[in-house]
Formats: C-alpha cells, structure tokens, sequence
C-alpha cells in the first residue's frame, strides 16, 4: 500500500501571513497617512486614486523587508508541515518572481512545498481576496478578512470568513 497523498494547502502571504504598516507606507509615499480599516477595496490604485505603478513603487521595497508576521500565521503553517503540502499563491512574484518568493520565505522560515498561481486542486485555499478565492479549484474557500474585503457580499456563499489563524486552525482539519 502506497503513502497517502498529502491534502494541499494553498495559501496567500500579504494579508494572510504578513501585514502592512499602511499608515506608514502610504505617508512615506503619498504623504497621506491612511489608516488601514479606511481601505474599502482591494485595488489600492483605486481606492488611493493613483496609477498601478505608483503603487507597484511603493511595495516593492516593502516586499523585500522584514516581514510583520500576522499571529499564528507561520506557527500554525509549520504545525501543517507534515500533515499538509503547503502552497504559496502570492501577488509577491511580480515583484521578487518564483526564485527570490522562495529565497525570501526560506529567509524568514515559512514552510511552503511549492508555489504557484493557483491552477492547481485544492483542499483548502486561505486568502484575502475573494475574487482569487473564487478563481481556484479549492473545496474550502477561507476569506481572512482584513478591511478592503469586508464589504464582499459572497452571494454564492462560498466563501467562509475567518478572522484569526485560530479560526483557521479550526476550519483546516
């Protein structure tokens, strides 16, 4: 008899394991401090009224600095690490591509078996944004909420919230 297949794990990493300091970023590059709850939509272009690169420029420093670890975020991944394949889907690649993403959460002690865009099947999928939750072939769909998702509507009812890695602890079994 074969090893059992591992579950997979798909998980974003800016809103989900790491946080922003928005206040700080948006003062040092706009100066605007923006506290992050007045953040209502996803596309901060949008929602700043400033172009893609213009916010492109103000994360990319960021993406290559020291990480504000969300609680629980990387203990509970490396409570996975045996029971799960972990994969990262991160917006980060436009920034560092595949190699310096997996360089980068080696650096900082991540867990991760793979990254990908999402293509893949899925038995969980934790993100904040909705619209890539809903893009992905993943059976539970958990919506981490943070101020630019709250006003998701999830009118099909996919999506689960979870507020805390404590719930997603409790969701992932």
């Amino acid at each position: 008899m074969g090893t059992p297949t591992k579950k997979r794990i798909l998980v974003d990493v800016d809103g989900v394991i790491v946080s922003y300091d928005f206040a700080s970023l948006t003062l040092k590059y706009f100066g605007v401090s923006i506290d992050p709850t007045e953040i209502k939509a996803y596309n901060l272009a949008d929602e700043l009224g400033v172009s893609s690169k213009e916010i492109d420029n103000m994360f990319h420093d960021q993406v290559w600095g020291r990480p504000d670890f969300i609680k629980g975020s990387v203990e509970t991944m490396k409570a996975w690490e045996r029971r799960y394949e972990i994969i990262i889907y991160s917006n980060r690649v436009k920034y560092m591509g595949y190699e310096g993403l997996a360089r980068w959460l080696i650096d900082w002690g991540i867990p991760f078996d793979g990254i990908d865009g999402g293509l893949g099947e899925y038995e969980y999928h934790i993100d904040d944004r909705p619209e890539k939750l809903c893009d992905t072939n993943s059976k539970v769909k958990l919506l981490f909420t943070q101020p630019w998702n709250m006003r998701c509507k999830n009118i099909k009812t996919r999506l689960k919230r979870v507020d805390t890695w404590e719930a997603i602890r409790e969701a992932v079994c």
